[in-house]
C-alpha cells in the first residue's frame, strides 16, 4: 500500500513543480542548519564524556571567603598536594595540572617556545587519554621521563619513533635532557584539557621554591581527584575545612580559605569558575544555537503547510472524486502523510550534503574542529529529525484535506475560509515574528561589536608588537621574572635604535583576561583588598599613553622607585578608599616592606569588556610587595613581553628587520610575536562568531519565509485573477490593485513583527548582561527592523500583483 501512495505522491509532485521546488528548498536549507548546529551543541555537550571514570573525577577549586561573598577559583597551591597524598592517599587519587613554558629542543636542532603541562602519575589512570607508543611514568621516582602528544612528537622527531630518545628543556640553569617514554593521542576536539607535552610534577622542586611549593595562597595550577566512592566528595571538603582551620589556629591569616570540588561534567559550561587550564564555553551560546535551528526549520515546515493548505483547492476535487469511489479518511490520510516523507526525506538527504559542503566554512567560523560523523545515535537522531518535520509539516494538510465532504465538493458548496485565510495568514504571521526577531538579534549584536571595537580603552594599541620573552633558565618565581627581564633588556637595547621604531617597553603582561597577577592582602582594619599586578618597566605608561591623574610615572633615576615605587589605577584607589594617593604605601596583616604610590592614572581596559576595571596596581620590582600578599595567581606564564611601538609605515618589512635582530641575539630561540590590536580583537571571538552566525540564521529565515509568501500571494492571486481582470476593465489601476492585495498581507505581516520587538528586546538585553561595556537597544534598531520586513512583504506581493495585473484581462475573462 505504502508503495503505491510513495508512487503516486512522487507523481503529485512532479505535476506540481513550483509547489515541490519551494518546499524541497526551504526544507533543505532548514535540515542544513539545523543539522551543523545539532552537531555543533551535541559536540560541545559531550566535552569529557570519553574519560571513563568521568563521574568520580572533580576538578579542585581554591574558594575565598570576603563576609557574604564567596569567591571560587580553579588554581591551587602545590602545597595541597603532599596533605593530600598523607591524608586521603587510600580514598582518591590527585593530580597536579601546572602549565609552563620552556623552551626546547633536540640535540643540535631548532629551539622552540614549548607548552608543558606538569601532572601527578595518576594523571593518566584519572583520563582516558590513550597512549599509541611506549608507556607513561607509574611513579614520581620517574622525574626524567616525559609523554609526547602525537602532533608534539613530529614536531621534533618527525615520522621517527621519539621512545627512548631525548629531549632538551631549559628549566633552571641550564638545558636538562628528559627521556621521551611514550607518545599519547591528541586531545580530542572535545576535551576540556589539552596538551602538548607532559612532564612529572616531582620537577617542580627545580622551578619553585621551597616558600613557593610549600605557601598555600600561592597558586600555579589546577588539581584533579578521582575518587572511589561518590560519598568521600563530601568528605574531602569536610576534612579540608577542618585541615585549614587547624594549619592557621596559631597564625595571624584569615580562616578566610578553604577547598571544594567542581564534577568534570561542570566544567566546559562553567562561567562562574574562571577558565584555569581548561576550556570553558558560555552555555548561552547553545541556546541561542539551538533556538535558531528550532526556529529556521520552523519555518521550513510552516512553509509547507500554508503552501499545502493553500493547495488545497486543486486538491479538493481529487478528494470528492476518491471519497465518492470509496476511498476512506485513512487511504487519504496516508497519501498525503506519503508526499510529506518524499519531500522531507528527499530535504533530509540534500540537507546533509549541503551541511557536509559548507563544514569547513562552519568549522572556521565557530573556531571548532567538528567532524559530521554518522554514528548508529546520530543516524538515529536524524531519521527521527525527518519523522518529525513529516508529522510536523504534513500532518495538518492531511487531516485537513481528508475532511472535506465529497458533496460539499462536487457541488463547490464548500468554504475553505478557514484553511485558505485564517491559518495560512496567522502561521505566515508567526514566520515573520521569527524573522524579525533574528533581524533584531542581528542588529543588536551588529551595535554591540561596533561598540566594542570603537570603545576607548584608555590605552594606545594601534601598531604596537608584542613579542614574548623565551622562558629563562631560573628557580622560582621571582627569578624566574628577573631573569625574563635581563633576557629580553639586551633586545630592547638595540630595537629601540630602530628608526622604524617610535617606543619600546616591558611587562609581564598588557592586555587578556587573568593576563594580570591575580592577588589579594588584608589590611590592618581587616579590610580585604583584592587586585591585579603588572610588573613593568619605566617606559610602559608612556608607550601605552596612560594619563596621569597625580603624580608621576616611573624614573630609572630614582633608585626607591625600583625598589618599593609603584603606581595604582582609580580602581585601586576606590577599593584602598584614598582620597590623594602620592606618598601614601599599601599596608597589610603579613607586612609589605618599605613601599610609596607615585602616580595614579586613569582606569584603562587591561581586560575584555566583558569584565568591568579591577583594581590594579603595576610595580618595577616584585620584591617589597609579593611578602605581604595572602594571595597570588597568575592564569598564564608570566615570562616578560616586549612591547615594540612601530611608526613605520612598511610594516613586514620593520617586522622582518626586527626578527633580523632577534636571530643575531638569540639565536635559534623562536621569535613569537603578535600584534596588540590582534590580541584584542581575539577577546570577542565567540561572540563575533555568534553575531555572524545570527545574520546568516536571519537572511535565511527571510529567504524561507519569502518563499512562503511568494507561494501564497501567487496562490491567492491565481485565485483571483478573473476579479483582476473585471477590476482591470472597470478601470483600477495596477497601483490600486497592489494595495489592496498589499492590505490583505500586510496587517498580519506587521502584527507578525510587533510582537516579535518586545520578545528580541528581552532576549538582547539578556544577552548584553554578559558585557560590563553595552550599547543601548535605540529605538531605531526596531523601526529598521520594522522597514525591513514591511518592505520585503510588499515588495513580494507588489511584484506578483503587478505581474498579474499587466496581463490582458480578456485573456482571464474570455472563459466567462
Amino acid at each position: 500500500m505504502w508503495k503505491n501512495y510513495l508512487k503516486i505522491g512522487f507523481r503529485n509532485l512532479l505535476k506540481n513543480k513550483t509547489y515541490t521546488a519551494i518546499n524541497l528548498l526551504g526544507l533543505t536549507i532548514g535540515v542544513a542548519s539545523t543539522v551543523l548546529l545539532f552537531f555543533y551543541i551535541q559536540h560541545q555537550l559531550s566535552f569529557d564524556d570519553f574519560h571513563h571514570s568521568k563521574d568520580s573525577v572533580y576538578r579542585v577549586l581554591s574558594t575565598y571567603k570576603n563576609g557574604d561573598e564567596v569567591t571560587k577559583s580553579s588554581g591551587i597551591p602545590l602545597a595541597l598536594k603532599p596533605v593530600m597524598e598523607e591524608n586521603f592517599g587510600s580514598e582518591m587519587i590527585f593530580t597536579n595540572v601546572v602549565s609552563n613554558n620552556f623552551l626546547s629542543k633536540v640535540e643540535g636542532g631548532e629551539g622552540f617556545n614549548q607548552s608543558v603541562m606538569m601532572v601527578s602519575p595518576a594523571f593518566f589512570e584519572m583520563f582516558s587519554f590513550k597512549m599509541r607508543n611506549g608507556s607513561y611514568p607509574k611513579s614520581s621516582e620517574m622525574r626524567a621521563d616525559i609523554v609526547l602528544s602525537e602532533s608534539t612528537s613530529k614536531k621534533y622527531f618527525g615520522n621517527e619513533d621519539p621512545v627512548g630518545k631525548n629531549l632538551l628543556i631549559r628549566l633552571a640553569n641550564d638545558f636538562v635532557s628528559f627521556n621521551v617514554a611514550g607518545v599519547i593521542e591528541d586531545a580530542p576536539a572535545n576535551s576540556s584539557l589539552t596538551y602538548e607535552l607532559l612532564m612529572l610534577d616531582t620537577n617542580a622542586d627545580i622551578l619553585y621554591t621551597a616558600e613557593q611549593r610549600e605557601h598555600w595562597y600561592m597558586v600555579f595550577g589546577d588539581g584533579y581527584i578521582m575518587v572511589k566512592e561518590p560519598a568521600q566528595g563530601k568528605i574531602f571538603e569536610e576534612a579540608m575545612q577542618a585541615y585549614i582551620k587547624r594549619l592557621f589556629t596559631d597564625r595571624e591569616d584569615p580562616i578566610d580559605y578553604t577547598f571544594s570540588l567542581q564534577p568534570l561534567s561542570d566544567i566546559h559550561m562553567n562561567t562562574d569558575i574562571p577558565e584555569g587550564t581548561a576550556s570553558v564555553l558560555n552555555p548561552r551560546i547553545l541556546w541561542i544555537l539551538g533556538a535558531i535551528g528550532l526556529l529556521i526549520i520552523l519555518i521550513a515546515c510552516i512553509n509547507f503547510t500554508t503552501m499545502a493548505i493553500g493547495n488545497s483547492a486543486g486538491r479538493a476535487k481529487e478528494v470528492g472524486v476518491r471519497k465518492s469511489m470509496g476511498a476512506g479518511s485513512g487511504q487519504l490520510f496516508g497519501q498525503f502523510m506519503a508526499e510529506s516523507v518524499l519531500i522531507t526525506f528527499a530535504s533530509l538527504g540534500l540537507g546533509i550534503l549541503l551541511a557536509i559542503f559548507f563544514l569547513p566554512t562552519f568549522n572556521k567560523l565557530m573556531d571548532t574542529g567538528l567532524a559530521i560523523s554518522f554514528l548508529p545515535v546520530r543516524v538515529f537522531i536524524i531519521l527521527g529529525l525527518g519523522v518529525f518535520i513529516s508529522l510536523l509539516a504534513g500532518f495538518y494538510p492531511a487531516v485537513f484535506l481528508t475532511s472535506f465532504k465529497p458533496v460539499e465538493v462536487l457541488k463547490s458548496n464548500m468554504s475553505l475560509k478557514f484553511g485558505k485565510q485564517g491559518l495560512r495568514l496567522t502561521l505566515l504571521g508567526f514566520q515573520f515574528f521569527i524573522s524579525i526577531f533574528l533581524i533584531t538579534c542581528t542588529l543588536v549584536m551588529y551595535r554591540q561589536m561596533k561598540t566594542i571595537e570603537n570603545h576607548e580603552l584608555g590605552i594606545n594599541h594601534t601598531a604596537i608588537l608584542q613579542i614574548n620573552v623565551p622562558p629563562p633558565a631560573s628557580q622560582g618565581l621571582g627569578d624566574f621574572i628577573n631573569k625574563g627581564f635581563e633576557y629580553g633588556q639586551v633586545f630592547k637595547n638595540e630595537v629601540q635604535k630602530m628608526s622604524e621604531v617610535e617606543k619600546v617597553a616591558m611587562a609581564t603582561s598588557m592586555y587578556g583576561d587573568n593576563a594580570w597577577f591575580s592577588a589579594g592582602f588584608d589590611t590592618p582594619e581587616d579590610k580585604n583588598i583584592e587586585f591585579r599586578i603588572n610588573i613593568v618597566d619605566e617606559n610602559f605608561a608612556d608607550i601605552f599613553g596612560l594619563d596621569f591623574i597625580e603624580g608621576r610615572n616611573f624614573m630609572a633615576s630614582i633608585p626607591s622607585d625600583r625598589t618599593g615605587g609603584f603606581i595604582l589605577n582609580e580602581s585601586m584607589r576606590t577599593a584602598l578608599g584614598w582620597d590623594s594617593v602620592f606618598g601614601n604605601s599599601l599596608e597589610s596583616k603579613r607586612g609589605f616592606p618599605e613601599n610609596r604610590a607615585i602616580g595614579l592614572v586613569k582606569d584603562f581596559h587591561f581586560e575584555s569588556l566583558y569584565r568591568e576595571v579591577s583594581p590594579a596596581i603595576m610595580i618595577l620590582s616584585h620584591d617589597n610587595f609579593f611578602p605581604g600578599l595572602h594571595s597570588l595567581m597568575m592564569n598564564e606564564q608570566m615570562n616578560p613581553k616586549i612591547f615594540v611601538k612601530i611608526q613605520s609605515k612598511d610594516m613586514p618589512a620593520t617586522v622582518s628587520k626586527i626578527n633580523g635582530i632577534w636571530k643575531a641575539l638569540y639565536g635559534s630561540d623562536p621569535f613569537n610575536y603578535s600584534f596588540l590590536d590582534d590580541t584584542i580583537a581575539n577577546q570577542y571571538t565567540q561572540d563575533q562568531s555568534l553575531r555572524t552566525l545570527v545574520s546568516i540564521a536571519a537572511i535565511l529565515a527571510i529567504i524561507i519565509a519569502g518563499l512562503g509568501l511568494f507561494a501564497m500571494a501567487s496562490l491567492t492571486i491565481a485565485s483571483r485573477i478573473k476579479e483582476i481582470g473585471i477590476r482591470k476593465v472597470l478601470g483600477a489601476t495596477t497601483m490600486e490593485i497592489s494595495i489592496l492585495f498589499n492590505k490583505q498581507f500586510l496587517s498580519i505581516t506587521v502584527i507578525g513583527i510587533v510582537l516579535a520587538l518586545p520578545v528580541s528586546y528581552y532576549m538582547m538585553q539578556q544577552w548584553l548582561n554578559d558585557f560590563a561595556v553595552k550599547t543601548q537597544m535605540s529605538i531605531w534598531i526596531f523601526i529598521v527592523a520594522i522597514f525591513i520586513g514591511i518592505l520585503f512583504s510588499v515588495f513580494i506581493v507588489s511584484a506578483q500583483t503587478i505581474k498579474s495585473s499587466w496581463s490582458n484581462p480578456v485573456k482571464s475573462l474570455k472563459s466567462d
